[in-house]
């Protein structure tokens, strides 16, 4: 049977602003939830936000709240394998790097 789970993660370079991210987002009404950072992507902070919709504005509301995000990434998990897609923002348009990395888990585990 296959299981697939796609959400959204921004990643931050400090807690300070992770912790900002998640006081603005949430007082903006979306459903967000904080989460560790998987091992599979490099950061500073080890807590990044975790989404399922899209938030258009999250970047203008981020730069507006003067919060720096280190990156914005789709993680895709079918069965054993986790797909991490690092996207880009340009001019508020989120376009895809094209850098996907594929992990898969050990059966046996």
């Amino acid at each position: 049977m296959e299981v697939i789970d796609e959400y959204k993660l921004l990643v931050f370079d400090s807690t300070h602003h992770a912790l900002q991210a998640e006081d603005v987002l949430k007082g903006e009404g979306y459903r967000i939830m904080m989460v560790p950072v998987p091992p599979e992507i490099s950061a500073d902070c080890g807590i990044a936000i975790r989404f399922k919709e899209d938030i258009l504005d999250f970047k203008l509301l981020l730069d507006k709240a003067n919060i720096e995000l280190a990156g914005y990434y789709q993680v895709i998990k079918k069965d054993l394998e986790k797909r991490i897609i690092r996207l880009e923002l340009k001019e508020g348009v989120i376009k895809n790097e094209g850098k996907a990395r594929v992990f898969k888990k050990d059966s046996s585990s």
